[in-house]
């Protein structure tokens, strides 16, 4: 079975480092998003129990997108 720990582990830490690039607080970004602090820390640090949705919007705020696609060339449903 697929882990995703992993990935959002990593895709927090980049919305991390993008966040302190813009000289940004958690805060900051929770104001601007419209989320409270605590979710931007969970977002940061990978917690699965976050919605995609709410990662896609935090990252948004930093000025990153997340993008989906197939993983292999062949993919077929």
């Amino acid at each position: 079975m697929y882990d995703i720990t992993n990935n959002l582990k990593n895709i927090g830490a980049m919305i991390q480092t993008r966040r302190k690039q813009l000289g940004m607080t958690q805060q900051d970004v929770a104001d601007i998003a419209g989320l409270q602090r605590q979710t931007i820390s969970r977002v940061e640090a990978g917690n699965k129990a976050v919605a995609v949705a709410t990662v896609a919007h935090v990252a948004a705020v930093v000025g990153l997108d997340l993008e989906v696609k197939p993983r292999y060339e062949n993919f077929r449903s």
